[in-house]
């Protein structure tokens, strides 16, 4: 109930406030506030980037000696001559068999040594057929710059030359022989010609030594005067045993004419 007294006007005019108030707390258009999230700052500290330095290689240049080829010398041999060439250990055994004791002895199997030498063994033959022990054992090799095949050496127990000694060099002149040697009614030969070259014998002497097998001393003087310096000469002992076909045991060994 309106007191008397208050005018309409002013009652009037309270509401009108009154709805103007409430309209503007409630009634505006409401604006959402964003709520910045800031990370909080990097503490750690930046990696130092330490350049990486290469050093250069340095590569040392490999020297290459130059092959130097070395002349392949001769080694003294008693067979055959050092301008003659054999393919085959074999091949040059026969040929000295034949050309020093003629048709009959012959050569076993080769026994090889190294790849560049090796041995034969010598037998007698009857009928064509090999009998009895081997009469010597001869030392092959290869030599020289073709590889040839040579007789360096004979050797047997019971027919040897210990006086020169094999390779040894010696005057050309008198020359005393001295080894072991058996033969026929202890009958033995030594001789001695150019390495190589039967047709130029330079001396030769028979001795007596052991019979039956029995190896006995011997010793003799040979005349090397025709020789030349240089020369290399095989001295052969051997027992002969009555038979053409058996050379007997022998040895030889090379001497060089200093």
């Amino acid at each position: 109930m309106l007191r008397t007294g208050t005018p309409a006007v002013l009652i009037a005019s309270l509401a009108l406030m009154g709805a103007c108030s409430s309209n503007g707390s409630s009634g505006g258009t409401a604006v959402a506030s964003s709520t910045s999230v800031s990370a909080p700052p990097d503490t750690t500290a930046p990696t130092s980037m330490t350049p990486t330095t290469v050093t250069p290689t340095t590569v040392t240049p490999t020297t290459v000696t130059p092959t130097t080829t070395v002349p392949v010398e001769m080694q003294p041999a008693i067979w055959p001559a050092a301008d003659v060439l054999f393919s085959s250990p074999e091949a040059a055994a026969t040929d000295f068999l034949s050309n020093v004791f003629g048709d009959g002895p012959v050569v076993g199997e080769f026994m090889a040594g190294d790849s560049r030498s090796g041995e034969l063994e010598v037998f007698a033959t009857a009928a064509g057929a090999r009998i009895g022990e081997a009469r010597s054992v001869l030392f092959m090799r290869q030599l020289g710059p073709d590889d040839g095949w040579f007789v360096l050496a004979a050797a047997s127990n019971v027919a040897t030359i210990t006086t020169p000694e094999s390779m040894a060099t010696v005057p050309a002149g008198m020359l005393t022989v001295e080894g072991l040697g058996t033969g026929f009614e202890a009958t033995i030969v030594v001789s001695a010609f150019v390495a190589g070259r039967p047709n130029s014998e330079l001396d030769r002497k028979v001795a007596m030594a052991g019979n039956f097998g029995e190896a006995l001393p011997y010793t003799m003087t040979l005349d090397l005067s025709a020789a030349a310096p240089g020369d290399v000469v095989m001295l052969l002992i051997r027992g002969g045993t009555g038979l053409e076909t058996d050379p007997g045991d022998f040895g030889a060994v090379p001497v060089i004419i200093g």
